[in-house]
């Protein structure tokens, strides 16, 4: 879909492995390759939904950002400003199960989708896969 989409901006916290963000099309930018589609944020969703909101007010591209359901919560204040500001950004969480991970109860989302449910504006589909 990415081909078909240049205005699609994505990125992933440091999890692109996990939730297959990096797609054959996806080019990093880098202080080297200037004219990538893909940010390596890192560990840091809250940087990576504030720079995403920042990317839809400027215009021009679509950003879609993607990370587990429960870091949801590191990010919940940009998620909240942009639909407060009707700002067209993709968020995409994934591992949205206590079934799912082996990493225990620390990546195990309980409220998380009743929160973004509650968010004004916010459309938030829960489609299982």
């Amino acid at each position: 879909m990415g081909l078909q989409l240049p205005e699609l901006l994505g990125g992933s916290a440091d999890l692109a492995t996990s939730n297959l963000t990096f797609w054959s099309g996806a080019q990093a930018i880098s202080k080297d390759a200037r004219g990538g589609n893909y940010l390596h944020y890192g560990v840091r969703e809250f940087g990576m939904g504030s720079i995403m909101n920042g990317i839809a007010v400027h215009g021009g591209f679509v950003p879609y950002g993607v990370t587990f359901l429960t870091f949801m919560e590191y990010m919940h204040n940009a998620v909240r400003m942009a639909a407060i500001m009707h700002q067209r950004a993709i968020y995409v969480f994934t591992h949205d199960s206590i079934g799912l991970g082996e990493d225990g109860p620390t990546h195990q989302p309980i409220e998380q989708l009743v929160a973004l449910c509650s968010t004004p504006n916010l459309t938030t589909c829960d489609q299982p896969a």
